[in-house]
C-alpha cells in the first residue's frame, strides 16, 4: 500500500500531464509542433528575443527538437536569427513580421486562456504552486543525479 504522500504525488503527476495535455491539444489545433509551439510561445512574451541555449535551459527542451524546430520556423519565415551584439558567434531568435501574426493567432488565443482559466485563482494561490514546484524540482533533481552519478561509478 502506498502512503499518502506517495498517493498524493502520483495525483499532482497526473494533474500535471493532463493539464501539459491541454497544451498538446492546442499546438496540434495550430498545427504546430510542440516544440515549436514553446518557440514561438517565449518570443511572443519576450519581445527581445533568446539565444536557443536559453530555450534548452529554461524551457527544458531537448536541443536537437529545438534545433529542428528553430530550422522549421526560419523555413516558413516566422523566426529569423540576428547576431548577439559584439558576437559573431551567439543568436538570437526574434520573431519576423509573419511570426508576430501567426505568434498573436496561436500563442496569444492561449494567453488569452490561461489568463481566463487563472481567473478563479489568487495570487496567493500561484506562489504557493510556485514555490512548491520550484522545491519540489530542486529535490528532483537532487535525486536524479545520485542515481545517475552512482550508476555511472559502477560502470
Amino acid at each position: 500500500m502506498k502512503s499518502n504522500i506517495e498517493q498524493k504525488w502520483v495525483m499532482i503527476c497526473k494533474y500535471m500531464n493532463e493539464f501539459e495535455e491541454g497544451y498538446h491539444k492546442l499546438s496540434s489545433y495550430y498545427k504546430l509542433a510542440d516544440s515549436s509551439f514553446w518557440i514561438l510561445y517565449e518570443l511572443y512574451q519576450n519581445e527581445g528575443g533568446c539565444t536557443q541555449r536559453e530555450l534548452y535551459t529554461e524551457w527544458c527542451l531537448n536541443k536537437q527538437t529545438i534545433n529542428s524546430s528553430v530550422k522549421y520556423l526560419i523555413n516558413e519565415g516566422y523566426i529569423m536569427l540576428e547576431y548577439l551584439d559584439n558576437s559573431k558567434k551567439f543568436k538570437k531568435l526574434k520573431l519576423t513580421k509573419k511570426g508576430k501574426e501567426i505568434a498573436k493567432r496561436t500563442v496569444g488565443k492561449v494567453m488569452e486562456l490561461e489568463a481566463k482559466a487563472f481567473e478563479n485563482i489568487d495570487e496567493n494561490e500561484m506562489d504557493i504552486v510556485i514555490n512548491f514546484f520550484k522545491k519540489q524540482t530542486i529535490s528532483f533533481k537532487n535525486e536524479v543525479n545520485k542515481v545517475v552519478k552512482k550508476e555511472e561509478t559502477e560502470k
